[in-house]
């Protein structure tokens, strides 16, 4: 270790554990900031799994920041002028945090060419890489440099503030190239890319498409570093670097477009994070949320963090209900608890968000429509119906689950009458078909079929906050635990591997419990109960008899994708038996 390494170890807490590792490359390992395409199997699996790495980059110490009292209230940060004056205090501050960023030694061009190393420059970015001249690879530069204005887009950042900014990207075939050139310190222990400071860097992993999104993915870290001063909490920095980074690259106009929901497996080759989620969801290794919120930097060994952290960002950045506390949490960043804050923006909302996430992971797809898909309010006959005459509620076939406001209660017996036909989107025909709610028996999605009407009762509940649902009685909250902090010099291979909890034992809703739900399933270890527990119409009546008192919710099964393409309703009719 040479002695500006140990110096600036030493007082890391001034200067920031980022600027530290930037130069201890060979002694403690880079740190991997992206995770393997989906081809990630056999050998590369098997290599993944023996060389070590620590996660992500590290969340920077900022001590010497002193921050207003102000930026500890969520309410200000929602309240229109006072969240202006914080967000430029924020970005003051990382401006001054950006001048402790390392220098780095000049690269070596001439040995570079040497050894088969090519330089290529465009706008802010110089890109080298030792791959051969190819459209996929000697494009890259180009779609970086047109990825910087939808970046600073994304976040509502003026571009000018990247006017002078250099980029220096590496797409490495043989690393030992690099190191020989001095862009590397030596021997890096990452496993497909990392950023640190204005240099981003990929192994090559023998996918046009993957490889641009990698580096996508270090700049996106790059550049929320730079503006916002730090990438905490670390469940948010890499989601959004993983949601900004799926892009649609155009070489012939030169253009990017980024965060993309994907619209098929095929349109983002390598990237197979929403069928991780499905499998996770399948198997019942589900994370709470309050455990995507606690991820560390050392848990992004695991490609599953990624996956997960993706779609929660993606979920917060496209539901109408939560996307405006998304676009406010880059600035919490620096400050002392940004999980706090975050949950304090969702407050006494957290059973609805738990409610909201749980459908969306369960119906997670291709060209998922978030608008159409979220869960919202229909409109009854009777706003206080006599269920001994009947209620009558109209269930748009082009909306998610529909609250009814129809209470049942547990024990008693209720019959539910369909009817009226609607036009339903048939993906395969490439058009609409008319349907009862009764459905298809053609064509399923998730293991029922497309066009059924499906009922749920959704049990009573009070309003909760996050420590309502994870914290009762005196367990510790995320309000006041220790913030992590880095250790450069724990193993990481000592951590023990580890299965996602199961949750608390909870009531099957219908008397029934074997005809609801996913066979294999029990409301026991079901993380997206209740909406797995509905029952589908198999002709135009289905008697309910819940379990459980509550609200009556109901849908008709549609890939999400497809919801904007159906048009009409059905009526359903409740009566009491």
């Amino acid at each position: 270790m040479n002695e500006r390494a140990k110096r600036l170890l030493a007082t890391r807490g001034a200067i920031g554990i980022f600027v530290g590792l930037a130069l201890l490359l060979t002694t403690v390992g880079e740190l991997a900031l992206a995770v393997a395409p989906e081809e990630d199997s056999g050998p590369r699996r098997a290599r993944r799994d023996r060389e070590s790495n620590d996660g992500a980059l590290p969340e920077s110490e900022n001590d010497w920041l002193d921050w207003s009292e102000a930026t500890r209230d969520v309410g200000n940060w929602f309240d229109k002028e006072t969240s202006k004056r914080l967000r430029e205090e924020v970005l003051e501050a990382a401006r001054r945090n950006r001048e402790r960023w390392p220098e780095f030694p000049e690269i070596d061009d001439a040995k570079g060419k040497s050894l088969g190393v090519r330089k290529i420059e465009k706008g802010r970015v110089v890109f080298r890489t030792d791959l051969p001249s190819s459209p996929e690879v000697d494009e890259i530069p180009e779609a970086l440099e047109a990825a910087i204005a939808p970046i600073c887009e994304f976040f509502s950042i003026d571009e000018e503030r990247f006017a002078d900014l250099k980029i220096e990207a590496f797409l490495m075939g043989d690393v030992d190239k690099f190191i020989s050139i001095k862009a590397l310190d030596g021997p890096p222990r990452f496993l497909y890319g990392y950023s640190m400071a204005d240099r981003i860097y990929a192994k090559d992993q023998k996918l046009g498409y993957y490889n641009r999104f990698l580096l996508t993915h270090e700049l996106v870290h790059t550049l929320m570093h730079e503006i916002f001063g730090d990438l905490r909490p670390r469940w948010y920095s890499e989601g959004s670097a993983e949601y900004i980074g799926l892009h649609e690259w155009d070489p012939e106009r030169g253009t990017m477009k980024l965060a993309r929901i994907p619209d098929s497996e095929e349109s983002t080759p390598g990237f197979g994070r929403l069928n991780q989620i499905r499998e996770s969801v399948e198997s019942g290794e589900v994370p709470t949320l309050d455990d995507i919120l606690r991820f560390e930097p050392r848990d992004f060994v695991d490609v599953s963090t990624y996956s997960w952290s993706w779609a929660l960002v993606m979920f917060l950045y496209n539901s109408p209900k939560y996307k405006k506390i998304a676009e406010v949490m880059p600035y919490w960043s620096m400050l002392d608890e940004p999980n706090r804050l975050f949950v304090d923006a969702i407050g006494d909302r957290w059973d609805e968000f738990e409610l909201d996430w749980a459908d969306f992971i369960r119906r997670i797809d291709y060209r998922y429509d978030f608008v159409s898909s979220s869960i919202s309010r229909a409109k009854t006959t009777d706003e206080n119906p006599d269920l001994d005459e009947g209620a009558t509620v109209a269930i748009d076939a082009a909306r998610g689950w529909r609250r009814t406001g129809i209470r049942l209660k547990a024990g008693e017996s209720y019959e539910a009458t369909a009817e009226g036909r609607f036009d339903f989107y048939v993906p395969e025909a490439e058009k609409t078909l008319e349907f009862e709610a009764s459905g298809a028996g053609f064509d399923y999605f998730r293991g029922k079929p497309i066009g059924r009407l499906e009922l749920v009762v959704l049990p009573d509940s009070e309003k909760k906050t996050y420590d309502d649902f994870y914290r009762p009685g005196s367990a510790p909250s995320i309000h006041q635990e220790e913030p992590f902090r880095f250790d450069a010099f724990r193993d990481p291979r000592s951590r023990d591997g580890r299965k996602f909890p199961r949750r608390a034992k909870k009531e099957p809703i219908f008397a029934s419990p074997d005809d609801a739900g996913d066979e294999g399933f029990s409301a026991s270890d079901d993380a997206t109960y209740p909406w797995s527990q509905a029952l589908g119409f198999e002709g135009r009546s289905l008697e309910l008899r819940p379990n459980v008192s509550g609200e009556l919710c109901a849908r008709i099964n549609a890939r999400p994708g497809d919801l904007r393409e159906n048009k009409g309703s059905v009526r359903v009719t409740i009566r009491r038996k």
